[in-house]
């Protein structure tokens, strides 16, 4: 069986989805979209996919190159990545967006599917992806509040989990330090191993109205932020009971203050 290829269509059919797949992915990864840019790296993806496509005979190669060498050039052409974990993620997000535009177009010629019916698929497939974005926003957010811990003492280091609540004001009025609350369970040992001094600091809006909250300062706290460690020096902690944690994932409650050391 053999078909007719028409250059100027399959050209400009390609140039379009190419061109839409950069636009949504831009738009889920809240980039800067600049048209000049997409039409650039479109053009440059479609020419180079066309030339690979006539120039090998093996299909095999064909779609290697295209994967693995033009989709990410039109990446880079269009958002020019600053680093490699940036390029990955703007590469992964394009890829999802090619191959379900792409393969709904495949889908509708192949089958011969009415331009109605087309086109009702493509926009469920922009809708599939809006949804991927979001979700994977709120991924990336919930993330972005969730820390591996080090407490410093004088005898050891505690590794627990932090949620970092930007509702969590409290301030040791005595040293001026923000407070991180932690459950009592997880503290309660070493404080009473070493000896650690305790006393009260008042706070408002911690469970009920207003009253005093058992505090400690260790040695220290590495925040492991993906970029690299945040060291806090005399870090203040109030001890709460379990009760106060929504999240059982979780032992600190980071201030709101805490990355503005």
């Amino acid at each position: 069986m053999e078909y007719e290829l028409y250059a100027d269509v399959w050209f400009l059919m390609n140039f379009m989805m190419d061109s839409m797949a950069l636009f949504i992915a831009g738009k889920l990864m809240k980039q800067r979209i600049r048209p000049g840019r997409i039409l650039l790296g479109s053009f440059v993806g479609t020419s180079a996919s066309m030339l690979l496509f006539f120039q090998l005979k093996d299909y095999n190669w064909y779609q290697i190159c295209v994967h693995f060498l033009v989709n990410p050039l039109m990446v880079y052409l269009c958002y020019h990545s600053k680093s490699k974990k940036e390029f990955l993620s703007q590469w992964s997000v394009t890829y999802l967006a090619f191959i379900l535009l792409g393969g709904v177009l495949e889908w509708g010629m192949a089958n011969g599917t009415e331009t109605s019916h087309f086109i009702l698929w493509l926009l469920g497939s922009v809708l599939f992806l809006m949804i991927a974005g979001r979700f994977l926003k709120n991924l990336k957010r919930e993330k972005e509040t969730k820390y591996d811990l080090l407490l410093v003492t004088r005898e050891g280091n505690i590794s627990v989990k932090g949620f970092y609540d930007t509702g969590n004001l409290l301030v040791d009025p005595l040293v001026n330090r923000p407070v991180h609350i932690i459950k009592k369970k997880v503290l309660w040992e070493q404080i009473q191993k070493e000896q650690i001094p305790l006393r009260m600091i008042p706070f408002h809006s911690l469970g009920r109205e207003s009253g005093l909250l058992e505090a400690v300062t260790l040695e220290g706290m590495y925040i492991m932020k993906e970029e690299h460690p945040l060291y806090l020096k005399k870090p203040v902690f109030g001890i709460a009971d379990e009760k106060l944690f929504q999240d059982d994932e979780c032992d600190v409650i980071l201030n709101a203050k805490s990355m503005e050391s």
